[in-house]
């Protein structure tokens, strides 16, 4: 009987460091993500990093494809419920792609770009899982968060007084709501007992009692 309880004791054990180093693995274990911005449509979305080098990153694939990065943009460290998680932000496309055509700066893929680099007949020499890197996977470069100009945007610049002029309206208007509901109401209350004063008056007089 010992020896079971022991056992048992032992599996009881065993099975509270497991869950705590799958704890320590799934929540608390350092991760780096990039997130992926839009322009065009004002949309992005979170993308999980498998494999980071000095020159890029490459991210999990999403629906069958695989975005990659170039490193240009620094990283961000984040802690978020006892888990340190370090995001970089990013665009699509590279200034490597970039050419002029007339009078016109056009964007072209890597594809292209490396057979006017190399020309088709190597190209097409190379291994297809490697031509796969830039035929179907996305490329994208990190970015760096820069300051906008005020005067450049439109936008007049800020000072302490602006900052203290708005905290006192919403402090104002803060009071204020409840006491313009107040006044509706007693407006409403007073209405109805006009229209309802009038309705006596007409009921007397239509029925002959004054």
């Amino acid at each position: 009987m010992a020896l079971s309880l022991s056992l048992i004791i032992n599996i009881l054990l065993a099975v509270i460091a497991l869950s705590a180093i799958l704890y320590v693995v799934i929540f608390i274990k350092p991760t780096k993500k990039i997130l992926l911005l839009r322009p065009r449509d004002r949309r992005g979305k979170s993308l999980t990093i498998t494999q980071e080098t000095d020159l890029g990153l490459v991210c999990k694939p999403t629906k069958g494809v695989t975005h990659r990065f170039i490193k240009v943009g620094p990283s961000w460290v984040f802690h978020e419920a006892g888990r340190m998680i370090t995001r970089f932000l990013g665009l699509e496309g590279t200034a490597y792609t970039a050419i002029v055509k007339g009078d016109e700066l056009v964007n072209v893929s890597i594809k292209e770009f490396l057979i006017f680099l190399w020309d088709k007949k190597f190209y097409d020499a190379i291994p297809e899982v490697q031509r796969d890197k830039v035929e179907t996977d996305v490329i994208g470069v990190t970015i760096r968060v820069q300051k906008i100009d005020e005067e450049e945007e439109g936008l007049s610049a800020l000072t302490a007084d602006d900052i203290n002029d708005e905290n006192d309206n919403i402090v104002l208007s803060k009071i204020a709501e409840p006491q313009k509901a107040d006044l509706s109401q007693n407006i409403l209350r007073n209405v109805m007992w006009l229209l309802l004063g009038a309705f006596g008056m007409y009921f007397v007089v239509t029925r002959g009692m004054v």
